[in-house]
């Protein structure tokens, strides 16, 4: 077999790894996102429903504030406290596993599918 042969037959197996690696993750982030844990300081505070529409403050630690918007089944972060906002620039999370976390407050809302 040519070099060229042999680089051809490597790429393609790569864009394959690559493919089924993507098609395993979709799969596992497709079950139904029913619920929004948040934890504050690794404490669960509350469980939210993702169907249901809801609007509230999270206080983190030190005083620390995060607004969660939970609307048409996403929830996000619209403003916090913290100084980098990164959790308000991460966007809208609604698949099983997705996270917003804020560091600095110590607040993590995880997207939760309901137990089977």
């Amino acid at each position: 077999m040519t070099k060229k042969k042999r680089e051809l037959v490597l790429i393609l197996v790569l864009l394959l790894a690559a493919a089924a690696g993507f098609l395993v993750n979709q799969a596992m982030h497709k079950k139904p996102a029913a619920q929004v844990e948040i934890t504050v300081d690794g404490k669960l505070v509350r469980t939210l429903d993702l169907n249901q529409d809801a609007d509230l403050i999270i206080d983190g630690v030190n005083g620390g504030t995060n607004h969660l918007i939970i609307q048409d089944g996403t929830a996000w972060i619209s403003e916090a406290s913290c100084p980098d906002k990164v959790c308000v620039h991460q966007g809208k999370v609604s698949l099983n596993g997705e996270l917003i976390v804020c560091l600095p407050n110590r607040v993590i809302a995880k997207i939760v599918a309901p137990e089977p």
